[in-house]
């Protein structure tokens, strides 16, 4: 038998809004982004540049930091899988889509606006925090290039 939580919030949460942007932030400005893995290069920048694929791949890493998340939002595995899903279809689509990086961060306050209000499963919490991380990565990035 399989039991299903939803989570619904009386007043907005500001951790699933914070923390993973605040979180690809951070990544994106740290010195991760210079560091090149051989064997991504076929998918990595031109020599000299930085590149959000290491910080990526340590946000995919830090998903396993929802089981810190509170009790009441349900199956962590749920809720890890579908931050993985959203900070994949927010960051693989740049490579060929210039402008995703708007989508994704519209996206990504669209959701934060009215995912509280109503009851969804881990996996829906799950991309909503997701593409917060994917939104700060980008947000850290273009930080990092411009004023780092």
């Amino acid at each position: 038998m399989i039991v299903r939580i939803d989570v619904k919030w009386e007043k907005p949460p500001l951790w699933p809004v914070a923390i993973p942007s605040l979180l690809g932030f951070l990544m994106a400005c740290s010195p991760l982004r210079e560091h090149k893995f051989e064997a991504l290069s076929f998918i990595s920048t031109a020599e000299g540049q930085d590149s959000l694929i290491t910080p990526l791949l340590g946000m995919i890493l830090m998903t396993s930091l929802v089981h810190f998340a509170p009790q009441e939002i349900g199956n962590r595995f749920e809720l890890a899988s579908g931050a993985i899903a959203a900070l994949l279809f927010g960051m693989i689509p740049q490579a060929f889509l210039f402008p995703w990086m708007i989508v994704v961060v519209l996206l990504w306050i669209s959701q934060s606006i009215y995912v509280w209000r109503r009851s969804y499963p881990p996996f829906r919490i799950g991309i909503w925090l997701g593409l917060g991380g994917a939104s700060g990565l980008f947000i850290g990035g273009f930080f990092a290039n411009y004023f780092l």
